[in-house]
């Protein structure tokens, strides 16, 4: 049972693609990003979302041969705000209904948004940790050299943390509560996606 809010999809990788093309992404190129940027950081879901692959020779494919050989096949079961907060943090084009549903529902104005890529870094360290303080940050970010960072392309010089001062930090976050794109709560950040 597919629950509101939440995009419920079983298939190989092209029948999600395709479900993500006019709700959420305006053209196949589009979802292509989305769907490796899912496979890629599944972290970034919450305790309620799934994004599993597994063998299978369904299809809706009549081709006998494909029966006989196993195929990769997907199930997705991710929140519309999810997928408008990874649209978000890897610059992915969305539709305008799916802008619409992300400000009525967050009173964000997602397709306006941009971030800089010290932003999208800091964004995706918060939402990763889903709640954590400025203290506890700071070092995630400044020595973080994992898979996301290095497709970044951000303020690295040689692998050194040197430009990630706590003040650089700070102006993110200062940013990105601008944006309303995280929220304080005492004294721990989180995503409001």
């Amino acid at each position: 049972m597919q629950k509101d809010g939440f995009l419920a999809v079983t298939g190989d990788s092209e029948r999600i693609k395709k479900e993500f093309v006019g709700k959420v992404v305006p053209f196949k190129l589009q979802a292509d990003i989305l769907f490796d940027r899912i496979q890629r950081n599944e972290n970034l879901l919450s305790d309620e979302e799934r994004f599993t692959s597994f063998y299978s020779n369904m299809s809706e494919d009549t081709n006998v041969f494909y029966y006989m050989t196993p195929n990769m096949s997907y199930y997705i079961n991710a929140k519309y705000l999810t997928l408008a907060f990874l649209c978000l943090i890897f610059d992915i084009e969305i539709t305008n209904g799916f802008a619409s549903f992300i400000l009525n529902t967050t009173g964000i104005n997602c397709s306006a948004i941009k971030l800089d890529n010290m932003e999208r870094c800091v964004a995706y360290k918060i939402k990763e940790e889903k709640r954590i303080s400025f203290e506890q940050l700071v070092p995630l970010v400044q020595c973080n050299f994992d898979d996301y960072n290095s497709e970044c392309g951000h303020y690295r010089n040689d692998e050194s943390c040197s430009i990630w001062t706590r003040s650089s930090i700070q102006n993110a976050i200062d940013s990105l509560m601008k944006k309303r794109v995280l929220k304080l709560k005492g004294e721990m950040y989180e995503i409001v996606f």
